[in-house]
């Protein structure tokens, strides 16, 4: 069976639910997927990273895995490298490696990088000079209030528009939900909307926004969609902090070539 198009049906309830019903959505809990899942049985879900290290650690030996990595994360893991790299693609690093020996792998960088995304698009905006320091592991970004996520860096350049790149995100997730709960769809709608204002420089209720972003951090959503989205857009408010001042003001530094740097795909047909 085809995955379908959506981006929440990547998540392990929603991967059930297709395969009971055709239907990629997914299920609220309790109940745990391992207590009532495909066919009201007890199911474990897994990615085919995680089965491609099981496999090679019945190889080798759990003592082959722990060779690299962290005490606390062992092994590698596959990350994903977008935006202003010379080479993006996915490449398997050790836990634990400075994000920018991380970001090497992708080549030279031909300008600098402002900041980057992490963890994906559920994750969080760092600041280029901070982040690259960082180890890349959950534990080397816990300071910072962000993960590894999926496994994603989206390098920024330093003279694009951090807020436009946001809004674009933001959108194509509103865009996404999963239409089962009014947080999601009217909420993340909203949220999409004011961050739209506010890269186009047409003003934003900055105060209706910090409300929305709270109360759907509060886990009010079927699904943890509403979740990751405001997560992101919360950090954009924070990181490029200096360009909501500006674009309030009906300014923008960024520059006018560097638009729609980092990858959003088109809206999907649900």
């Amino acid at each position: 069976m085809q995955a379908a198009d959506l981006f929440v049906a990547g998540e392990a309830s929603a991967v059930v639910r297709w395969l009971e019903r055709g239907v990629p959505k997914p299920k609220p809990t309790p109940p745990r997927l391992s207590e009532r899942g495909l066919h009201g049985r007890p199911t474990l879900v897994q990615n085919v990273e995680t089965l491609a290290h099981l496999a090679l650690i019945a190889r080798y030996g759990a003592a082959w895995f722990r060779a690299v990595g962290t005490s606390a994360e062992p092994g590698t893991m596959l990350v994903t490298l977008v935006g202003a790299v010379e080479y993006p693609g996915v490449y398997e690093v050790a836990i634990g490696t400075r994000v920018g020996d991380v970001l090497a792998r992708g080549g030279h960088q031909a300008k600098p990088l402002g900041a980057l995304l992490i963890g994906g698009y559920f994750g969080r905006w760092i600041d280029h000079a901070r982040a690259a320091a960082m180890p890349f592991s959950d534990a080397g970004f816990r300071n910072v209030g962000a993960g590894v996520g999926a496994g994603l860096i989206a390098a920024l350049p330093a003279d694009a528009c951090g807020l436009s790149e946001t809004a674009r995100i933001a959108r194509y997730l509103a865009d996404e939900s999963a239409g089962q709960c009014g947080p999601c769809v009217f909420g993340l709608d909203a949220i999409a909307g004011q961050i739209e204002r506010l890269a186009a420089g047409q003003g934003a209720d900055l105060a209706a926004l910090d409300r929305w972003i709270g109360q759907l951090r509060s886990g009010r959503g079927a699904c943890k969609h509403p979740d990751g989205t405001v997560e992101m857009v919360a950090s954009a408010l924070q990181a490029f902090e200096g360009e909501v001042r500006q674009h309030l003001r009906g300014r923008c530094t960024g520059s006018a070539e560097q638009q729609g740097v980092l990858p959003v795909p088109p809206r999907s047909t649900q």
